[in-house]
């Protein structure tokens, strides 16, 4: 008679999530979880550890935003289940798919002081679109299955599954467990054929319309859907958020990142963004309360957001798409022929005013100049991650994004640190490719060892510091307003030297045209790189103005 098989409930957790086709999981170890590190080694499940949670969580998003696929993290309970937190507030308001799996005191020892116990699920509730605790070891599978199903269904979202140590623990029967499959519905939710007919007829009859495209344009994979229905209608393109990239912004269509043609714009077509203070709530004076708007989104309660909403279509960004492109071959449209033409010159005029009052002879490098030089010089197919205030207001305005995840940012919830975790994700995901992260010196403090992480794992990301010594952003507002700082300035810290003893490369740079050498030595060592570029703290923000003050 064959021996029975036992596995532990740690090895159940990995199973599963090698069955979801997972590569690799981002974790910071901890005794709660000891079992699922096991499993995941057992079974050939990379385990990126990192120097803290919320870097972890981070990267698990990073993951998602580069693959289209959930990221996974993994973290111990009590202290590491709050220190992930951050990662699953920035990540909720992102929209982005992931699966948090955090270790919990044992059943038996629950409601009795259990080491670094604390009702996790009901912290992490307001924070996810789903959050659970397994009972039972052996239906392991079944809670990893549906902690992926949430996490992607409609709008995608983070998910928490919580796992109590005496079941990761635990020695399971073969014979009791169940692999779920087949548990993703693959049919896109498309609009209604009258909603189509009343948002094609719109579009045909507008002499100035736009699309604006967002995050659900790229959940969806709806790039080149996008592309075939912005060529074959005329009509230009905004992208916001994970939609950039989606059309690119070299292409005579492209209206680049700030959306100023909408001032201009009779009829809008919103596919998959939410008309949050990014885009100045949808209201005038960027969209004026006349302008015809067409919503198409996967989430209900986005409809009429803000602003009313002439026609609202539930669906799949990509679904809609198709329909809207076989409702409108051949159809003939009333748009003024100058139309992409003067989108064009307002989107060369945004990105200019950025270098408004800037010196090209002075002593230190305006950010902004920093900015359009990185988008010059930078390697083809090279993918960016932003990060920081200043520096990052600067980059997403006046650099480009070609194609989908080449340039992402945190967007409306403005949570600093996300950078570099994100490079690192992004390195690992494409490991073909070049990986430049843009971050202020503020915001790399927050998660700057995670350059250790980037070592560890030989992970060569090139990490470019904008170093102004200081909270530039919040200390151009101390000055205007009360003539005086306080709290907002730093060291201009060598984290060039930071980087070697790291065991990483440093290169310092205080001329533009050092910056050009250095990004080549840098992405030539083949290692975690950090160029610390030396930015003038007292610039104006004369450049920023129109975006910041419309908003």
């Amino acid at each position: 008679m064959a021996e029975e098989q036992k596995l532990l409930g740690g090895d159940l957790v990995a199973e599963m999530l090698k069955r979801e086709g997972v590569e690799l999981i981002f974790s910071l170890s901890g005794g709660h979880i000891n079992p699922i590190y096991n499993g995941c080694r057992n079974r050939d499940i990379r385990i990126i550890d990192t120097r803290h949670e919320q870097a972890a969580v981070h990267m698990a998003e990073g993951w998602a935003r580069y693959t289209g696929k959930p990221g996974v993290a993994a973290v111990t309970a009590g202290p590491g289940v709050v220190n992930a937190l951050p990662g699953m507030a920035v990540a909720s308001q992102s929209g982005v798919p992931l699966v948090l799996i955090g270790g919990r005191s044992s059943l038996a020892r629950r409601d009795i002081g259990a080491m670094q116990d604390i009702d996790q699920v009901e912290l992490m509730r307001p924070l996810t679109k789903w959050a659970r605790q397994v009972y039972q070891a052996e239906r392991i599978p079944e809670y990893v299955a549906a902690a992926f199903r949430q996490a992607v269904s409609g709008r995608p979202g983070p998910v928490f599954l919580e796992i109590p140590v005496d079941l990761v623990g635990e020695d399971v029967s073969g014979t009791k467990v169940r692999y779920p499959s087949a548990y993703y519905c693959e049919s896109r939710p498309c609009a209604d054929s009258k909603d189509i007919t009343l948002a094609a007829t719109m579009l045909r009859e507008a002499e100035h319309p736009v699309i604006l495209a967002g995050s659900g344009a790229f959940w969806s994979g709806a790039a080149a859907e996008l592309r075939q229905f912005a060529e074959s209608t005329g009509i230009p393109v905004y992208t916001r958020n994970m939609g950039r990239g989606c059309f690119p912004e070299n292409h005579p269509l492209a209206g680049g990142f700030f959306p100023i043609g909408l001032m201009q714009a009779d009829v809008v077509l919103i596919l998959g963004t939410r008309l949050d203070w990014t885009v100045g709530y949808g209201r005038p004076p960027l969209l004026k309360m006349s302008t015809k708007t067409i919503q198409v989104d996967i989430e209900p309660s986005e409809m009429g957001q803000n602003r009313p909403v002439e026609i609202g279509i539930i669906g799949d960004v990509k679904a809609v798409l198709q329909q809207l492109q076989e409702e409108m071959a051949g159809a003939a449209m009333k748009m003024e022929e100058n139309w992409p033409v003067t989108i064009q010159v307002m989107k060369e005029a945004a990105r200019d005013s950025a270098l408004q009052g800037t010196d090209q002879e002075a002593e230190l490098i305006h950010p902004a100049r920093l900015c359009r030089e990185l988008d010059e010089i930078l390697p083809d197919k090279n993918m960016l991650a932003v990060d920081g205030g200043d520096i990052a207001g600067f980059a997403v305005l006046t650099m480009k994004a070609l194609s989908p995840s080449s340039l992402i940012w945190i967007g409306a919830f403005g949570h600093l640190g996300v950078g570099l975790p994100f490079g690192l994700a992004g390195k690992l995901a494409h490991p073909d490719r070049p990986v430049t992260v843009l971050t202020g010196d503020g915001a790399f403090g927050f998660t700057a060892m995670e350059f250790d992480t980037a070592v560890r794992h030989n992970i060569p990301v090139v990490c470019i510091i904008a170093n102004d010594g200081g909270w530039g952003q919040i200390r151009r507002g101390q000055k205007r307003d009360f003539e005086q700082t306080v709290g907002v300035e730093l060291q201009t810290t060598r984290y060039d030297e930071l980087a070697r003893i790291m065991g990483g490369q440093g290169f310092y740079v205080e001329k533009i045209a050092e910056l050009k050498p250095a990004l080549e030595k840098a992405f030539a060592s083949g290692k975690p790189s950090i160029i610390n570029v030396r930015t003038d703290p007292d610039t104006g923000f004369s450049g920023m103005e129109l975006p910041w003050k419309i908003n």
